[in-house]
């Protein structure tokens, strides 16, 4: 793979954060998806990008691989979750029917984040999630 030419330089925490914006009500990624999605970092960058998160970023969305978050966060998210029909209160996240899958639309703008941050474009055919 080759790098993609940076036509608008972003910082990643601003990725992250942009992508957590287009995850859905009633839908979750871990921070490991994130990182896969963008095609840089890692699921613990994904996660510290999420504690500096600007507000009315949906963080209740990204969660750890196991469907868990912070203990810190919990009852914060336990009422958003409730809200959206992720989980019960205090419960954890079913990732595997609750995981976001993109569509077309969705592709094309996280095409763009990973440009963005140098990274070659990713297809919904490559995608692992």
């Amino acid at each position: 793979m080759t790098r993609a030419p940076r036509d608008d330089s972003l910082a990643y925490p601003d990725a992250v954060h942009e992508l957590a914006r287009l995850v859905p009500r009633g839908a979750v990624l871990s921070y490991g998806d994130v990182a896969e999605l963008l095609g840089a970092g890692s699921a613990r960058q994904s996660g510290k990008a999420m504690g500096s998160a600007p507000l009315g970023t949906p963080w209740w969305r990204i969660l750890r691989a196991d469907g868990t978050i912070t203990g810190a966060l919990l009852a914060e998210a336990s009422p958003h979750w409730a809200a959206e029909g992720l989980a019960a209160p205090g419960r954890r996240i079913d990732m595997n029917s609750k995981r976001w899958k993109p569509g077309p639309e969705q592709w094309e703008r996280i095409d763009k984040l990973r440009a963005a941050l140098g990274n070659p474009k990713m297809s919904e055919a490559d995608d692992q999630l």
